[in-house]
């Protein structure tokens, strides 16, 4: 394990709690990329997913009253549904042009929900929220992030209060827990042989960064998490495009 990139990884993981308690996502794009440099991309997936569902589960009791449970419901189930097909597609075709193809869509699904909604005028329905669902869950189990279909859903229905933040706990804990506990199973390969002392570590981080983000929660406005959200989305499918291509020239 080379130290220096693993020091690298511990800051994401902190930098990552601190936006999923102040605003509900960026933890997949911060760590997934922090991660892989460690662990390779395929290890990137376990990792994350693990360590993801530990921060939502520390985050959930703060944030408890404030979850939409039907919401939750309608993205959820159909992000459980396509957790095993994801894993498929990801083991069975090129991981880094699977990467790039999905970064090229959730950039322009990200645009487009800009170019067509505004805080006054927005679009939700079940439609919308099952779609939703399944792109999430494709993209988190087949390439450890789903950040940018989160990102395009609560634009295009203008759900950017506290209980989009509090809702993405429970949502995290589902869906990466079904990765963690489903992807030994399907895809077995690429879990990170670290000493027990790494996966201690890494841990650390998660914990201070929930807590510094319960210190920093109230500085964030519904302005504020919008303009967060659509940077994050876009940063994050860049940077699937930016990992594949650079998987696939190497």
């Amino acid at each position: 394990m080379d130290l220096l990139s693993f020091v690298v990884a511990l800051a994401a993981v902190l930098i990552g709690a601190v936006g999923q308690r102040m605003i509900g996502m960026g933890w997949g794009l911060v760590v997934t990329p922090a991660v892989a440099l460690v662990a390779g991309p395929l290890a990137a997936v376990l990792v994350v997913n693990l360590y993801g569902a530990i921060a939502c589960l520390i985050i959930l009791p703060r944030v408890w009253r404030d979850i939409d449970w039907r919401r939750l419901l309608w993205i959820a189930i159909p992000a459980l549904a396509v957790m095993v097909p994801g894993m498929l597609l990801a083991k069975g075709l090129d991981t880094d042009l699977l990467r790039v193809a999905v970064g090229a869509i959730a950039v322009l699904g990200v645009l487009v929900a800009v170019a067509f909604t505004s805080a006054t005028r927005t679009h939700d329905g079940p439609a919308l929220r099952v779609a939703s669902g399944t792109a999430i869950g494709l993209l988190n189990a087949s390439v450890g992030m789903g950040a940018p279909a989160v990102g395009a859903y609560s634009l295009l229905s203008g759900w950017q209060d506290r209980t989009f933040v509090a809702t993405m706990q429970p949502f995290w804990v589902l869906i990466s827990g079904a990765v963690v506990a489903v992807r030994p199973l399907v895809a077995p390969e690429g879990s990170p042989e670290w000493p027990l002392w790494a996966w201690f570590a890494l841990a650390l981080p998660v914990v201070a960064g929930v807590l510094l983000g319960d210190r920093l929660a109230h500085l964030v406005n519904p302005t504020v998490v919008r303009w967060t959200i659509i940077a994050l989305s876009v940063l994050g499918g860049g940077a699937l495009i930016v990992t594949g291509t650079l998987g696939l020239l190497g």
